[in-house]
């Protein structure tokens, strides 16, 4: 699990970068993950710039967040694994959807509670709360969609890696 530690030191980090060296970084995460990359820009590709490039940009804080917590060691994302976390957040989504407004509340939050994640989910879920750059808020449905990418992409770091046997 990635710590609040490790979230607050790649934002720390990210902070202090300048333009072309956020630029060389990004370059770096496309290459380094570029299912990941794919999968965004892909889902995200009717949904406006806004939304495209801050799903791209709270998924590379992620990934820093993980590198750091896991001293460099980030294994690439491949799709099937981003597949697999997909049709899982859609069906925690569905489970969302199917509370009642009531308890709406109290159930997002013992899901969270019991993710293996809590802390890059409460850092984009705290993201998703503050003004964008140009100073716009984003709407529910906005927050929604970039959540659901984030959620299916940290997720997509979490699967359980595939073993291929071979038999004679």
């Amino acid at each position: 699990m990635v710590t609040e530690q490790s979230v607050e030191k790649a934002c720390a980090e990210i902070g202090v970068y300048t333009d072309d060296h956020m630029v060389d970084e990004f370059d770096r995460f496309f290459q380094l993950q570029p299912a990941v990359c794919e999968f965004i820009v892909e889902l995200t590709q009717g949904s406006g710039q806004k939304i495209q490039e801050l799903s791209l940009f709270l998924s590379y804080v992620v990934f820093k967040a993980i590198g750091i917590e896991r001293a460099g060691n980030v294994d690439t994302v491949e799709r099937e694994d981003i597949e697999a976390a997909y049709r899982s957040t859609e069906s925690w989504m569905n489970q969302l959807g199917q509370a009642e407004s009531a308890q709406l509340q109290s159930t997002i939050a013992a899901s969270l509670n019991q993710d293996t994640e809590p802390f890059l989910l409460q850092y984009v879920i705290s993201e998703l709360n503050e003004p964008t750059e140009g100073g716009d808020d984003l709407n529910d449905e906005e927050k929604g969609e970039v959540f659901f990418v984030l959620k299916t992409i940290i997720a997509s770091v979490g699967q359980p890696k595939r073993r291929i046997i071979e038999i004679d």
